[in-house]
């Protein structure tokens, strides 16, 4: 199995596999953060932000991508940096062959090289399949989230300074 870093000769196939993973997404924005990722620059001496790894398919082209990402918090975790496994996806035909067992230990490596101590990831409430491979991988479920959002009206354009006085 040949897990690497991403290269720029890789957009197109990690373009496919990010569609895969979030059909519902701007095909033209997934290409504007692929193109951001690969054009930021390392930081010599300082640590990563984001890094990708990809699985090379043995006949050309990709079967599986991780992408993980430096924070500074993540629930249940107790130290900092955190790593964070931002994306994981494995083309269905190479599922259980271990591709994403490795695209992990990839994501989880480099988090060690950035001073990280702990890795942290999420799964939607309604994706169990990602829940179970999160658990196989030694993952703990650290808490349930239902997020919240309400659009707000626009603020009633006032007349004079008086009227954005509150006291």
């Amino acid at each position: 199995m040949n897990i690497r870093p991403v290269q720029q000769s890789d957009i197109t196939e990690w373009l496919r596999l990010r569609m895969a993973l979030w059909p519902d997404s701007d095909p033209a924005q997934e290409a504007d953060e692929v193109a951001h990722f690969l054009a930021v620059p390392p930081r010599p001496a300082l640590p990563a932000l984001h890094a990708a790894f990809v699985c090379l398919r043995p006949k050309g082209g990709l079967c599986g991508m991780a992408e993980a990402s430096l924070r500074s918090y993540a629930d249940g975790c107790d130290t900092a940096p955190v790593g964070y496994l931002e994306a994981w996806y494995v083309d269905p035909d190479v599922r259980g062959q271990g591709v994403g067992r490795a695209l992990v230990a990839a994501a989880e490596a480099w988090a060690r090289t950035q001073g990280c101590r702990e890795m942290a990831s999420d799964a939607d409430l309604d994706n169990t399949v990602s829940q179970a491979a999160h658990q196989r991988l030694g993952y703990r479920e650290t808490g349930r989230a239902v997020q919240f959002c309400k659009a707000l009206d626009a603020l009633p354009i006032a007349s004079t300074d008086d009227d954005l006085r509150s006291n």
